[in-house]
Order: C-alpha cells, then structure tokens, then sequence
C-alpha cells in the first residue's frame, strides 16, 4: 500500500511539473511575437477606473505604445485594464498582451489584444519578469508587493539582467521607502545599491522618459547588430 501512495505521488508531481512547463513554453513562445522592446505594468486589479492611478496607467501606456514600445500586464481588471486600455487606443496591433491566472478569477480585461491564461501564479511571473525590458509598478496589494520584490530580488542577486524599474505614486509609496532608509538600511538588510535599482515619482512624464531612453538604447543596439 505504502509503494502505491510512494508511486502516485511521484506521479503527481511529475505530471504537475511536465504541466507547468507546457504551459511555460506556450506562453513564451506567445509572448516572443510581441515586438520588442516590452514593459510590464503592474498595479491592483481592484483600482476603479476613474482612480487617479488608473487615469495615470491608462496614459503612460498610451504614450509607450506610441512610440512602440509594447505593453505587458496580467490581462485583469482595475490598473491593468487602464493600461491596456490606453494602449490599444494608439491603434497598433499586436503590441498589448495579458497573463492571466486562472485560480485569481480576474479574466480578460475588454482591451487587451492579446491574451492567455496560466494554472500557476509563478509561472505568470516568470514570464512577465524574464521577458521584459522595464517595469512600472502602480499602487497595489500583496500580489503587486510580490511581483515588485520578486523584480528587485532577482536583479540584486544578479539572476536578471539591471532595468529600469519606476514605482507611481510618491504618497502611496511614502511608508514603504520609509521602512527601506528607516530600518532595513540602517539594519544592513539592503545597501545603498539595492535602493538605486528602482525610482518613485507621481510625474508621468519623468516615469515615461527612464522607460523611453532605457528603450531607446535597447533598439540603438539592434540596429548596431542589422
């Protein structure tokens, strides 16, 4: 009895990871057609629409797929649907693209173009982070604290590569970056270059020009290499 419970449970693992991997290399094979160079949003799923946050995320992902620069959020409602609506307003085709995760129950926001849904949260997150070349980070709960610290940790330990990283919302993140020079600074938990790796700011053009000119350097070297 005992090898029978031994077996299924090496089974069950094996099938849930042969699972994730499936759904991994759909879902990067999916968002390796989205056009270079990409910049993930993220924020709550609970902001209403007419939030001051939301009107900011549905204008600067307006003005990135301007100058296209495509667009990458969890495809949900609240600060997600603002950005994917403001950059399917540009009317540029295959530059806005959503990662859902099916156990949230969030569903696809009405302007995402493009969009698909994974079983598992981290594997969301690992696409998002991997495959990005910036991130905006709007006020948001623990998910959005998550996906923040997970950016952060990632570059720190240099398992990612440095890219610019602009948190909207100078008030709302007032506590948070207390905490940081307050006590974990102080404390040696994080140094001084840790708190380098990220910016706040409430000014969306300031938030827009790290992202553009991180950007333009990204599509200067693809030149260099045609």
């Amino acid at each position: 009895m005992k090898d029978n419970k031994k077996e299924s449970t090496w089974f069950a693992a094996f099938w849930s990871l042969m699972h994730v991997n499936v759904q991994i290399l759909r879902g990067l094979w999916r968002l390796l057609n989205v056009p270079i160079p990409r910049v993930t949003i993220f924020g709550s799923a609970r902001m209403h629409q007419k939030d001051p946050y939301a009107q900011q995320a549905h204008e600067l992902a307006n003005r990135l797929v301007e100058h296209d620069i495509s667009v990458l959020t969890g495809g949900g409602p609240g600060i997600m649907e603002a950005a994917s609506c403001g950059a399917v307003a540009v009317g540029k085709k295959g530059r806005v693209i959503g990662i859902g995760v099916k156990e949230l129950g969030e569903g696809r926001n009405p302007c995402v173009q493009e969009y698909f849904e994974l079983d598992y949260f981290f594997a969301r997150k690992w696409l998002m982070t991997h495959y990005s070349n910036g991130f905006i980070v709007f006020p948001g709960g623990f998910g959005t604290l998550d996906e923040l610290g997970e950016v952060l940790t990632l570059i720190q330990t240099k398992k990612l590569r440095q890219v610019p990283i602009v948190l909207i919302g100078a008030e709302y993140w007032e506590l948070f970056m207390r905490w940081l020079q307050e006590e974990a600074l102080i404390h040696g938990t994080i140094d001084q270059e840790s708190m380098d790796l990220f910016s706040v700011t409430d000014d969306v053009n300031e938030a827009f020009n790290i992202i553009y000119k991180h950007c333009e350097k990204i599509e200067s070297a693809k030149e260099g290499e045609e």
